[in-house]
């Protein structure tokens, strides 16, 4: 019980200590649609590498409430450097921008691989890769 408390506060903690660097504009990813004025952010200092795969903590600052009434959406996700593609591992909805504000529960299937393509949807899913992937 209290490692779960512990884990739930250092996760609820994340924005309060994080670098978020800004990386772009529009995209979709399992959890949202990202319309063209939300904000994406990565804090590289949390990025993990494991062969082709990396970590990372990202911000999904919306400029409208989402379908749960989020404002933004605090998610770990992993890129496969290699093949191209996402999937979110984890990510709560928050009531105000900048993952602030009380946690919104997201009803998603989360650890789906996203093949990532060429085009405008996932734009902001290669910057992230290719910010991520980076030697």
């Amino acid at each position: 019980m209290r490692l779960a408390v512990a884990i739930l506060l250092a996760t609820a903690a994340i924005p309060a200590w994080a670098e978020w660097v800004p990386v772009g504009k529009p995209g979709t990813t399992g959890f949202l649609t990202a319309f063209s004025d939300d904000a994406h952010y990565i804090d590289p200092s949390t990025i993990t590498r494991d062969g082709n795969f990396r970590k990372v903590w990202e911000i999904h600052d919306l400029k409208e409430k989402g379908s749960q009434g989020q404002r933004s959406v605090l998610a770990s996700v992993e890129y496969d450097c290699a093949a191209k593609r996402m999937r979110t591992l984890k990510a709560t909805g928050r009531s105000l921008r900048m993952a602030r504000g009380e946690i919104i529960p997201l009803r998603s299937a989360f650890g789906e691989w996203i093949n990532l393509q060429p085009g405008k949807e996932h734009e902001i899913f290669f910057k992230v890769l290719n910010t991520v992937c980076a030697p």
